[in-house]
């Protein structure tokens, strides 16, 4: 079953659910109203018989209802219907007392069923028994108690004429109900398009997406739900499209990265094996150390995708930051003075605790220190110089390494912690590595509920700021 479809439907039920409450409650207030309406009536009538009775026991010096016949009785109830006898003569009949003729089969609703003639000592004379609600009128001659009428109050319509007008209305409001509801799923009809327009449009563009086609884009033409759905639908799109380039470009960054130093590797195998080059020590020495770039490149490789996939495993304990800095000085100390590079560092006397893995850091520290050493110039006059400084703030600690020229324009710093990324100018192949220490220095800092930054340097080269929550 289609979307439009269920919403037609749905706009049928809700039309027919509508239809169904709106005449059910018309049907309601009009029936309750009616007998409102109509009680009110009798009540008029019951004032009048109370008139009546009055006059009559006046006339006859009747000082207690329970000396009134049945007969007279019956043509007082008969007459209060249309009869006000303190207007008029009373008539010879009820003078008389004439009998009064037996009365047919009525309903028990009616006027005269729902009125009793109650003594002055609280006896039913005559009707039925009084309901609680019920009205109590009292009789009054010469100014003397001499009884009570009591009166029931209606509960369904006797009169014929109340009946018709009654069905007559509910006919009616049923009939404009009926019509209304067609006229609004009419109305609504083209609001089904309205709404399952852009539905359609995001359903057939996820299709597009599941293909492949990743440039798909949607129109955006609203201000609603549906349109921040359209823009989502979007950045959705764009970001899968982002990925499968950067996939594209890491698989040829790979390539590439792994084809430099197996192109190196066969030909001097190949050399060797056509006799231009002997198999002695000196030989074996340059293969194996293009074995060990290889080796270096596939690790980092390696460790790059196992932190993607959560396979990358870490140990937090609490650890000594000052002194893992330190110690990562200690393993490119010689490096650097080998280099001609100066090293100055500034290191808090105590210690600096945090949760973290202790392997995984030194990693970090290793790979910045490392990136500074290979990336920073010996100048003939002023030498090459790179700076450490640790420093701790109330709610984190930040390790601060900064090294001479060369540096990378404003552009490439935000491209340095990208994959096999290296700059195209003085930090260049020339000096090896395949652009992955930056990107794992990036992971592992993030791992740490920390973050690494690059900046210029004052000293001419790049300034790295790693900082890590205590």
């Amino acid at each position: 079953m289609t979307l439009r479809v269920k919403f037609i439907l749905l706009l049928v039920a809700f039309g027919a659910l509508m239809l169904g409450v709106m005449t059910w409650n018309h049907h309601y207030l009009l029936h309750s109203t009616m007998i409102k309406y109509v009680d009110k009536r009798d009540q008029l009538r019951l004032e009048r018989l109370k008139n009546n009775l009055e006059v009559y026991m006046d006339e006859k010096a009747i000082f207690d209802t329970a000396e009134i016949s049945q007969d007279v009785w019956q043509r007082l109830l008969t007459a209060s219907h249309r009869v006000d006898l303190t207007h008029t003569y009373i008539p010879l009949d009820i003078l008389l007392e004439r009998q009064y003729p037996k009365l047919l089969k009525i309903h028990p609703d009616v006027f005269e069923r729902r009125v009793s003639l109650v003594s002055r000592d609280g006896d039913v004379i005559y009707g039925p028994k009084p309901t609680q609600g019920g009205l109590m009128e009292c009789v009054w001659v010469d100014r003397d108690e001499a009884g009570h009428l009591a009166y029931s109050h209606r509960q369904v319509l006797t009169d014929k004429n109340d009946i018709e007008f009654a069905a007559n209305q509910s006919i009616v409001f049923t009939a404009w109900a009926l019509v209304i509801s067609v006229m609004a799923v009419i109305l609504l009809w083209p609001f089904a398009d309205h709404f399952l327009k852009p539905i359609t449009t995001i359903t057939q563009g996820m299709r597009r997406l599941s293909q492949g086609k990743f440039t798909t884009r949607l129109p955006k033409n609203r201000n609603d739900e549906l349109g921040q759905l359209q823009q989502d639908f979007n950045h959705l799109a764009a970001s899968l499209e982002k990925s499968q380039q950067s996939r594209n470009q890491w698989i040829a960054d790979i390539s590439h990265e792994l084809r430099t130093p197996l192109t190196v590797l066969r030909g001097r195998l190949e050399a060797i094996r056509d006799g231009i080059h002997q198999a002695d020590g000196e030989r074996i020495n340059e293969l194996y150390e293009e074995v060990m770039v290889l080796n270096r490149l596939v690790e980092d490789l390696y460790q790059v995708t196992l932190n993607d996939i959560g396979g990358l495993n870490y140990k937090m304990n609490q650890v000594d930051l000052a002194a893992l800095v330190e110690r990562a000085i200690g393993l490119v100390a010689e490096p650097i003075r080998q280099k001609g590079l100066t090293l100055n560092k500034t290191l808090p006397q105590e210690k600096i605790r945090l949760q973290g893995d202790e392997d995984r850091l030194q990693q970090l520290f290793v790979n910045l220190l490392v990136n500074s050493l290979t990336y920073t110039d010996v100048d003939a006059q002023k030498g090459g110089e790179i700076r450490v400084r640790l420093t701790r703030q109330p709610s984190e600690v930040c390790l601060i390494i900064e090294d001479s020229a060369p540096g990378v324009t404003d552009q490439e710093l935000t491209h340095l912690f990208e994959r096999l990324y290296r700059t195209d100018v003085s930090r260049s192949r020339r000096h090896g590595g395949a652009g992955l220490g930056l990107a794992i220095a990036q992971q592992i800092a993030s791992a740490h509920g920390g973050k690494i930054e690059a900046e210029q340097s004052a000293l001419g080269g790049i300034k790295m700021t790693v900082c890590l929550p205590l």
